[in-house]
């Protein structure tokens, strides 16, 4: 971080300066807004999640799911990943937001182009034919993704979460409607498809429109070298955690079968981490930029949200490991029984993502954006072995090693985390002791109940 990043912040009053009147009611309001928007984000997914996991087997979300990671490794090439480098900036100009602005767009267009021309390629490749008619679709989420980085960066800097929210209520509703409209039609596999590039088209709208915001020519190749080493370093953390390299090579290894189980799997634990850690992440990560020089309210906030973040998904992972086996069949149909230990592995490995998501804010937003990169490259990467290692036993012995490899890495980060802002473990242990023995004695009385 230079010293005109930390000395000569955007002057308040300015339209990309960071919100400073009253931070403490507008994280209140901030964390309310963010509640209702990945609220309602997670109650539109989780409806067409579970009609389409009924009308769907698991080679077809397979097929879905190994399509939509081609598509998310072609976009770790875009740089949306610039816009986290925009909330972190203090001294934001136009050159910034004008640079990433067409930075982002040229090459979401050149990855768009890309995946159409080798389509045809891929799905010789994977042996899914599907690939062929998916790809040219799916991949034109890329260009409205990348539209929508710069405005959506602004209004997440300005704390403006009340737009966020209408933004998910108008683009996840009209994604959600498409998708059951098209599901009762009888193309339930397009469905999942079209209705993921009209939720992205229509977020990109929304955000042009709240954001107050439009694209000018100011580009500056310099500008650019001022987000450079915040902005990498964000893009290569993207790179390791979007780029889906586990569905690839489990699709290819495995099957389209086993990835949609796989998928299936992922899908709902994306949807509760979103509800959970998800909640707290946007407000987390703008009070943290705006607190770099103010250690000790900075250490009472990342105290505070860890146990609130704890008191949220500690429960809901853990209530989840004891129903599972019943709620799974029941809810979503017999055909994903094989998934529940999938599910309950991943469920560990969101207790822990509660508090991951305060400890990468914390981390990259105090100037270490570079340690939380090669932390997530470990914690990625090191799924690959793993699969390649335990394919031929099956699913679930690949997903024990991953939930084993997680406790062995995620305690590096807490005290990582810890040093910053100078408390003991102790103190840490103390904040999350409430929440994890409410978690353990609910699951326990959960499991207890005869249905469970």
């Amino acid at each position: 971080m230079t010293a005109s990043n930390t000395l000569r912040p955007t002057p308040a009053g300015h339209e990309f300066a960071y919100h400073t009147a009253n931070r403490a009611r507008a994280s209140v309001m901030g964390l309310l807004w963010s509640f209702l928007n990945v609220g309602l984000s997670v109650l539109l997914t989780a409806g067409v999640f579970l009609v389409t996991s009924r009308v769907l087997s698991p080679a077809e979300f397979g097929a879905v799911a190994l399509a939509a990671a081609t598509v998310s490794l072609a976009g770790t090439l875009v740089p949306v990943a610039f816009g986290e480098a925009l909330i972190q900036r203090a001294d934001l100009s136009r050159r910034h937001t004008d640079s990433v602005f067409w930075l982002t767009l040229l090459l979401a267009g050149a990855a768009m182009l890309l995946l159409w021309w080798m389509a045809p390629l891929i799905a010789r490749w994977t042996g899914e034919p599907l690939m062929t008619a998916i790809l040219p679709v799916l991949s034109l989420r890329l260009i409205f993704d990348a539209g929508m980085t710069v405005p959506a960066a602004l209004v997440q800097r300005r704390m403006q979460f009340r737009h966020i929210a209408l933004r998910t209520a108008l683009a996840n509703g009209l994604g959600a409607v498409l998708c059951i409209w098209m599901i009762v039609q009888g193309y339930a596999l397009w469905a999942l498809v079209i209705s993921q590039v009209v939720t992205s088209l229509a977020a990109c709208l929304v955000t042009l429109a709240v954001a107050r915001w439009r694209p000018g020519v100011a580009v500056s190749r310099a500008a650019l070298g001022e987000l450079r080493v915040f902005g990498l370093y964000a893009m290569g953390g993207r790179i390791v955690t979007e780029a889906r390299l586990d569905q690839l090579l489990m699709g290819v290894l495995l099957g389209p079968a086993t990835l949609g189980l796989y998928y299936f799997a992922r899908r709902l634990f994306r949807m509760l981490c979103d509800l959970t850690s998800g909640v707290f992440a946007p407000v987390t990560n703008v009070l943290i930029a705006s607190l770099q020089t103010q250690t000790d309210q900075r250490r009472d906030y990342y105290l505070a949200a860890c146990f609130a973040s704890a008191s949220l998904a500690f429960p809901v992972f853990a209530g989840l490991i004891a129903i599972a086996p019943t709620a799974i069949p029941f809810l979503f149909g017999e055909q994903w029984t094989e998934a529940i230990f999938a599910v309950q592995c991943l469920s560990i490995v969101g207790m822990m993502a509660g508090l991951g998501i305060m400890q990468s804010g914390l981390i990259r937003y105090l100037g270490h954006p570079g340690w939380w990169f090669w932390y997530q490259a470990a914690m990625q990467v090191s799924t690959l072995p793993l699969i390649l290692i335990f394919y031929p036993l099956g699913l679930n012995a690949i997903m024990a090693a991953i939930v084993l490899r997680t406790l062995c890495l995620w305690p590096v980060s807490v005290i990582k985390a810890q040093g910053l802002i100078g408390i003991t473990m102790g103190t840490y242990l103390r904040s999350l002791a409430a929440p994890g023995i409410a978690a353990l004695v609910m699951a326990l009385a959960v499991s207890a109940v005869p249905w469970a």
